[in-house]
């Protein structure tokens, strides 16, 4: 069954998931990355002022949140090196994303039978295992070096590294490319959807899951657990976010960049009992709210035939 994926028609003013505040200036360092607008406003959902750096606004034109200007090294290949991948390999932890990756890979069948599938962003290569043992074929490519090197080493063969734009090698075109919480590590999601369409066959489904800026459950209980709201961005995090969708923005990106028969539903992938009992609560509360609330959003999307 679909869930709720909000409300379109305009710019939020106001939100319970954050506020615009008046703005210290309208005219943005860089353009919006969904629809390249010059204009935003300060949004104020942090422990960060206004005065900060690196703040995060929102687009007037298409209301996008995202961080302005792009910090020094928040794109950084070091970042995802041998440190990055070590906690995955505990016993228990793959265990639980072996679940959620089953759990997600029958959605996607779900809609879309057995093919050949691409995971752009693919980490380590636990999914593209799971994918190929449940029949699919597969490929990756891997913008860090230690993951490509740790996917191919998973699958027995090379794995790409690099962008997926440029790259060259990859089989193709595929039925289904999957981007598992990719876009919004990037400075421009939109050249990463662009060539995942481009490398989609005719009526291909795209497969693009990220943190949903309208988790509120989740915030509440960040709030009540470090008495602090939870940052949309902090210098130095392990996994740095450069933009922040709510089911609406993420629905109108996908829009722009020329797919069709948008669809978008939870993200059920929290893998400690405390994150799924929070985002159960959030996923009973979705409907009841008209907009989704889990943790994070997975949209399925067409490349027109």
């Amino acid at each position: 069954m679909n869930e709720p994926d909000g409300r379109a028609g305009g710019v939020p003013r106001t939100g319970a998931e954050g506020r615009d505040v008046p703005p210290s200036r309208t005219r943005a360092h860089r353009p919006c990355p969904c629809c390249g607008g010059l204009e935003a406003r300060m949004f104020d959902r942090s422990s960060r002022g206004a005065d900060q750096e690196h703040a995060t606004v929102r687009c007037s034109a298409c209301a996008l949140v995202f961080v302005d200007p792009v910090p020094p090294g928040a794109v950084d290949h070091a970042s995802y090196g041998a440190a990055y991948y070590e906690p995955w390999q505990e016993r228990r932890e793959e265990r639980a994303r072996i679940r959620m990756w089953r759990r997600r890979l029958r959605l996607l069948k779900a809609r879309r039978g057995r093919g050949a599938l691409l995971d752009a962003g693919c980490g380590d290569g636990l999914f593209l295992k799971v994918a190929r043992d449940a029949g699919w074929s597969v490929e990756g490519i891997e913008f860090s070096p230690e993951g490509a090197r740790r996917s191919s080493q998973r699958l027995g063969r090379p794995v790409a590294v690099g962008d997926l734009a440029a790259v060259s090698g990859l089989r193709g075109p595929f039925d289904v490319v999957t981007l598992w919480h990719v876009l919004e590590h990037l400075v421009s999601p939109t050249n990463l959807l662009d060539a995942a369409r481009g490398r989609l066959r005719a009526g291909g489904l795209l497969v693009a899951a990220v943190p949903n800026l309208d988790n509120l459950p989740m915030r509440a209980a960040y709030r009540v657990a470090r008495g602090r709201p939870l940052p949309l961005y902090e210098e130095g995090a392990r996994e740095p976010h450069l933009s922040h969708f709510s089911p609406v923005t993420l629905r109108e990106v996908l829009r722009r960049r020329g797919f069709e028969s948008i669809e978008i539903r939870a993200d059920l992938c929290a893998l400690t009992p405390a994150k799924r009992a929070i985002d159960a609560v959030a996923f009973c509360l979705s409907p009841l709210c008209g907009r989704l609330l889990t943790d994070a959003i997975v949209a399925f999307a067409r490349r027109p035939r």
